[in-house]
This record gives C-alpha cells, structure tokens and sequence, in this order.
C-alpha cells in the first residue's frame, strides 16, 4: 500500500527528471545561438517575450549592485550598461518536478549585448 501511493509516484519522478533536464538544454542551446554580442537590447526583449520569460531590466547601477551582492559566482560583470535577468518555463510534471532556465544578459552603455549567461535549474516541490 506504501508502495503505491508514496514510492511508484517518487520512483516515477526520478526516472522521467533526465527528461526534464534535456529539454533545459535544448533551449539553453537555442538561447546561445540566438543571444549573440552585438544584439541590441530591443531586440533581446522581443525574443525574450516570444519565449513567455519573466524579465526585468536593471539599470547599469543596479547591475554592479546586483553583482556584488550576489551569493553565486556564476553572474557575469556588468559593462557599463543595462542589464536583463530572466527565467523561462521549460516543463512542468503533475508530480512537482519544474524545469527552468534562467539568464542573465549585459549591455554595453551603447546598448549592445555584450554577453550571456543561461542556466537550466531543477526543482521538485
């Protein structure tokens, strides 16, 4: 009885997550490809909003703001102009798994991609 109402649901989750996370990295592969240096920041939020992304444009203070209060190291050094940090909804399971992918863009004070960053995250309830 255990079995079946706690640990065949858990078993399932574990065994269809490889899934979800494939799918994280097909996008973030197609993210690298179409987020190129040299993309102006209007046609960034036009590709970002084609993807469903929750974003948000930080001015070039709150870039360095952000950056240096942040707990990772993986974001990337602001270059003297705006920048978009984002996530988009990549999968979700009836049993709690959520895949994501989130990014972080930076501008050149001309408006100008100057790199990106996108990483595909994971969470089970």
């Amino acid at each position: 009885m255990i079995f079946r109402h706690f640990l065949a649901p858990l078993l399932l989750a574990l065994v269809c997550t490889p899934v979800l996370a494939g799918d994280a990295k097909a996008l973030i592969a197609e993210l690298r490809k179409d987020f190129q240096p040299g993309l102006t920041m209007t046609r960034a939020q036009e590709l970002l909003k084609a993807r469903n992304t929750t974003f948000s444009v930080r001015s070039p203070t709150e870039c360095e703001a952000l950056v240096k209060e942040a707990r990772t190291a993986v974001n990337l050094t602001p270059r003297g102009g705006p920048c978009i940090f984002g996530k988009i909804p990549v999968s979700r399971t009836w049993y709690g798994a959520r895949s994501d992918v989130i990014l972080q863009l930076v501008f050149t004070a001309d408006g100008k991609m100057a790199d990106g960053n996108f990483e595909g995250i994971e969470t089970f309830l």
